[in-house]
């Protein structure tokens, strides 16, 4: 639609674009079947196992972060901040979806002393 609304230079190489995404597309697709299993390098497998609670706290974190910047917009505010504006916004979503965020958070509180143990 757009190439089509906007004519000249850009309907031009329209062609020579979407014949170089077609060409990269199959360069993608012919690396990965002839790449051999025993020469393939992999930078990003972990060598010591990481403990189950550590991989929960790291998603918690990772969820935090983006709510530090997404929604208070504020990349340098304090954890006590961030986890209580959360806390809060939690509060009003569970308002909202008619959820007790008290029995809620007894059920999470059970669950977190099993996974500690």
């Amino acid at each position: 639609m757009f190439v089509k609304e906007t004519g000249g230079p850009v309907d031009a190489l329209w062609p020579l674009v979407s014949w170089v995404a077609v060409l990269m597309g199959r360069q993608s697709n012919r690396k990965d079947t002839r790449m051999n299993t025993t020469t393939m390098y992999r930078a990003n497998v972990r060598r010591v196992k990481r403990h189950p609670n550590a991989i929960r706290a790291d998603r918690a974190a990772q969820a935090l972060a983006y709510y530090r910047v997404a929604a208070l917009r504020e990349p340098g505010a304090a954890v006590e901040t961030v986890l209580s504006d959360f806390l809060t916004d939690l509060r009003h979503y569970c308002e909202r979806m008619r959820q007790d965020l008290a029995s809620l958070e007894r059920a999470a509180q059970l669950n977190y002393l099993q996974e500690k143990n």
